[in-house]
Parts: C-alpha cells; sequence; structure tokens
C-alpha cells in the first residue's frame, strides 16, 4: 500500500511514525552516498578509508574545522531542523481544519531603528512570539509555527514565520495596534498572506543561506512551536548522528545526565568514533563497528492505534 494511504488509515501517532520513516529513507540514502564519496576520497589521497582495513586495523575519517566547514554543517543541521518541524505541523495540522499563513518581519532601517542589523536585539523576535502565544490564548487555540531567520546582503535580519491557526481564524496583522493588544511587531513593517506551501517557502529562504553569512551574534536562526510531544521527537530524531540513526528510533532515546540511553533497556550507548590527531589532521577513527542505516526507516516507541 502506498505510505501516504496507509498513514491516513492510522491515527494520529502512527502517521508521524510514518512521517519519520520517510525521513529516515532520505537520511539512509544521504549515508549511501557520503559514504561512498569518503572512501573514494580517502582511497584517492592515501588515507586509510573509514571502513576497517583488511588487517584489522580501524579506519580514519579526516575532518575539517574550519569556520566555513563548521557554518556548513550548522547550516545542514538547520534545514532538516525546518523541514521535520514543518513537515510535523502539517502533519498535525490538516489542510481541512487548519490554514496556514506566512508572515514577513523587516526592520524600518530608515525611521524606527535607523541602524537596521546594529539595533537589532534577540528579544525582539522572542517577544513578537511571546506576544503570538497570548493572541492564541486568549482565543482558546494553540500557537503553532515555525521561524526562520534570513540575512539580507546588507546585513539586516528579517524574520519568515509559517503559522497554522484554524480556518476560521484570520492571522493578525502583527505590526498593528488594536483596541486589545498592542503590536507584536513595533520595529519596523509585517506581512502576512495565506500560504499553500509554506515549509516550501521556508526550505527556499534557507537555500539562500551562504558560506559568507555572517549572523549577529546570539542571533538564533530557527525556532519551532507548538508542536506535540510526538512530533517534538521526531524534529530530535532528524538531527541524531547518523550512527545513533541506525539503531534507535523516534522516541527510543532519552537523555541521562547528558549521555544518550536507550528507554528499552537502559544501556549508555556511546559514539563509535574518537577523535585523534596527526600532525596537523584531525581523524575520527573508529573503535567499535557502526552499525548500518535500516532501510525500512526507524522504529517507533508510539503504540500504532487506529483512527
Amino acid at each position: 500500500m502506498n505510505p501516504r494511504a496507509l498513514a491516513e488509515s492510522w491515527g494520529h501517532s502512527a502517521r508521524l511514525d510514518t512521517l519519520a520513516a520517510i525521513s529516515a529513507d532520505r537520511a539512509a540514502l544521504a549515508t549511501a552516498a557520503d559514504a561512498r564519496s569518503a572512501a573514494a576520497a580517502g582511497d584517492g589521497a592515501g588515507l586509510v578509508s573509514y571502513k576497517t582495513s583488511a588487517d584489522g586495523t580501524p579506519g580514519l575519517i579526516p575532518l575539517s574545522w574550519s569556520k566555513e566547514s563548521q557554518r556548513e554543517a550548522r547550516v545542514k543541521r538547520l534545514r532538516r531542523a525546518v523541514w521535520a518541524s514543518g513537515r510535523v505541523l502539517e502533519t498535525e495540522c490538516p489542510k481541512t481544519q487548519f490554514s496556514c499563513w506566512l508572515v514577513t518581519l523587516t526592520y524600518d532601517t530608515r525611521g524606527t531603528l535607523g541602524n537596521g542589523a546594529h539595533d537589532w536585539s534577540p528579544r525582539h523576535i522572542s517577544g513578537a512570539l511571546e506576544a503570538f502565544r497570548h493572541w492564541c490564548k486568549k482565543r482558546g487555540t494553540k500557537a503553532r509555527y515555525v521561524w526562520v531567520a534570513e540575512l539580507q546582503q546588507k546585513g539586516t535580519v528579517h524574520y519568515h514565520i509559517a503559522v497554522w491557526l484554524p480556518s476560521h481564524m484570520t492571522c493578525p496583522k502583527w505590526d498593528e495596534v488594536t483596541a486589545t493588544h498592542g503590536a507584536f511587531w513595533p520595529y519596523g513593517m509585517a506581512n502576512r498572506e495565506r500560504a499553500r506551501n509554506a515549509v516550501g517557502y521556508l526550505m527556499k529562504y534557507m537555500s539562500k543561506i551562504g558560506k559568507h553569512h555572517e549572523y549577529p551574534p546570539h542571533c538564533r536562526t530557527y525556532g519551532q512551536g507548538g508542536t506535540s510531544p510526538d512530533g517534538r521527537q521526531i524534529c530530535a530524531w532528524v538531527n541524531y548522528p547518523r550512527w545513533l540513526q541506525a539503531i534507535a528510533g523516534v522516541g527510543g532515546v532519552r537523555r541521562v545526565a547528558g549521555a544518550r540511553v536507550l528507554r528499552e533497556t537502559g544501556e549508555v550507548l556511546a559514539s563509535p568514533f574518537e577523535l585523534v590527531r596527526a600532525g596537523c589532521q584531525l581523524f575520527l577513527r573508529t573503535v567499535r563497528p557502526v552499525a548500518e542505516a535500516w532501510a525500512s526507516g526507524p522504529y517507533s516507541a508510539f503504540p500504532r492505534v487506529t483512527a
């Protein structure tokens, strides 16, 4: 049966499980591609492949700790998190009951703030979201949203927010003062419009982030709110290390004193790699077997219930 059709016949938790399995399949394909390219690069450069050598010695994976590579890794994690959060909220908010709105918040660089990014503060977006959550609470609904920060070429930060509201409700104007509430965003201008594919829009903005983008200090580039506990577990799983994704599914791991522990057995999960230095180069060395990725996606600790 088609995965989408199968998901519709299950309950809420099972639909989220299906979503996680789809993301796991994508991660498994990426893992296989990276493994092939890493092996080819290592052999071609005279390095030991990441796989165990013929004589049984552990393999090495070369690492790059340059500023550019760290920024690239951060952007990859950010894109996965935005995609997962948006897809989870789309699953939890069916189009027959909810409408999605895209809100854009920009700074008034010529009037209110004058210096644009120089007057930026991390409290601006957090205050706007807190005002929106209060607005939703007064109307008896949960605030559901995903937001990303975008940096313009001139250095000014602005925000894109996907908001899910019940179909009978209209998204407020975030820069407007009304009789019941003040402006959510008094720092410039806000635009709102209905969105057919909000996650696609957010991912498009994510694609604009390049290696030369320098966000202000303490600037968060992404956030989400209103997802269910099941949904938060999926979002966490998407950014697990690949070795952990191969042995633990959605909801199968918990944190205890900073360590990852399997819920079912209480086993402490240690990384199969250790960091070693050879001259001026850093490597990851495999110290124990690395599990193969599951082609069928992760299992789920959540029970599959019928609708």
